[in-house]
């Protein structure tokens, strides 16, 4: 393990002189450190058992490529060679597993034994993952925890905390916007996402849901894209022989991006050139509410105003919504 530390510290080294981001993932054992590198090179997570050893690899995110090293709680502890490595990188990223309140003070409790080793300069990001886990810490209660808020008052650090769901990917990449923009001066282009309308299908195609976020785009008969969607899938299942369905369909400016789950399917129109693994998990977000929603009430109407609050569990839509209200107001 010594040789191969030396290694990637000596290769470290010849990446800087070629100005390549360097991020260290930290985290407890079982955290989910090998989930958050999967999801950063591969765009999903398996269920593959999670190495312990150190990893060191390159990762393109938008139009910059960073470095990500993996490191596990020995090493990262007890290793000079380590402490090296800690010395030079650009990002941290340390992944809190939230199931119980052991792990969340457990996670501190390791971060606090290495914050004096990592330079001040160096951006910080925590991921409060596991936020999928059924009654998992909630996100308010970690923030007032009294070791984090020691690490966020110190105003010589850039630090930043979100609760994300690597296995999901429920957001994943908003969290890693923020410290790749950090490293890199600029905003990570690949995850950007600009949703244009939203349906929600039931079996055979028959709409339940749509909303209009962009209001400059013109409103077409829901029943018969909700037609095309399903004559699309019917083809593609008969083409290929599979259960599957298509998951992106581009037309002219626009691409739909369609997930299924149980009896409903969702299409997310964004731009064309939108990141599709972001679009992906907004719509996974979205159909989950939705789906949340109904089955609490399968009874219920779905007027804008429902509609606007099911949207509004999602952060990321929240924003948009609200920017879209702030506009409409200007208007008057």
């Amino acid at each position: 393990m010594s040789s191969y530390l030396s290694f990637i510290r000596d290769k470290m080294i010849s990446s800087k002189d070629r100005k390549v981001p360097q991020v260290v993932v930290l985290g407890l054992e079982k955290a989910g450190k090998s989930s958050v590198v999967n999801r950063l090179l591969y765009g999903t997570v398996s269920d593959a058992q999670p190495s312990q050893l150190t990893c060191f690899i390159n990762v393109t995110y938008g139009k910059s490529i960073i470095t990500i090293i993996e490191a596990d709680e020995e090493t990262s502890r007890e290793s000079p060679y380590f402490q090296d490595i800690l010395s030079e990188i650009d990002g941290v990223v340390f992944v809190i597993d939230t199931q119980t309140l052991r792990h969340v003070e457990a996670s501190f409790e390791y971060i606090f034994s290495l914050l004096e080793k990592i330079p001040r300069k160096t951006s910080i990001l925590f991921l409060a993952n596991k936020t999928d886990v059924a009654n998992s810490i909630p996100f308010p209660d970690l923030l007032q925890d009294e070791a984090f808020q020691v690490i966020m008052t110190d105003i010589d650090r850039s630090v930043s905390i979100y609760p994300v769901s690597a296995k999901t990917g429920e957001n994943f990449y908003t969290a890693f916007d923020w410290i790749i923009s950090r490293m890199t001066g600029r905003t990570p282009l690949r995850e950007e996402v600009n949703p244009k309308r939203v349906i929600i299908l039931q079996e055979g195609g028959v709409p339940a849901f749509d909303y209009i976020f962009d209001a400059s785009i013109e409103e077409h008969d829901s029943t018969l894209l909700g037609g095309l969607i399903s004559a699309l899938n019917i083809m593609a299942t008969t083409i290929f022989e599979s259960e599957s369905v298509m998951d992106v369909v581009k037309l002219g400016r626009v691409k739909m991006i369609i997930r299924k789950m149980g009896g409903w399917s969702i299409v997310l129109f964004v731009d064309r050139d939108d990141s599709e693994s972001k679009a992906q998990s907004l719509a996974e977000e979205i159909l989950n509410a939705f789906v949340e929603e109904k089955e609490r009430d399968p009874t219920k109407e779905m007027p804008k105003q429902v509609k606007y609050e099911i949207l509004t569990k999602i952060p990321e839509i929240a924003i948009l919504l609200d920017k879209q209200f702030d506009d409409e107001e200007d208007q008057y």
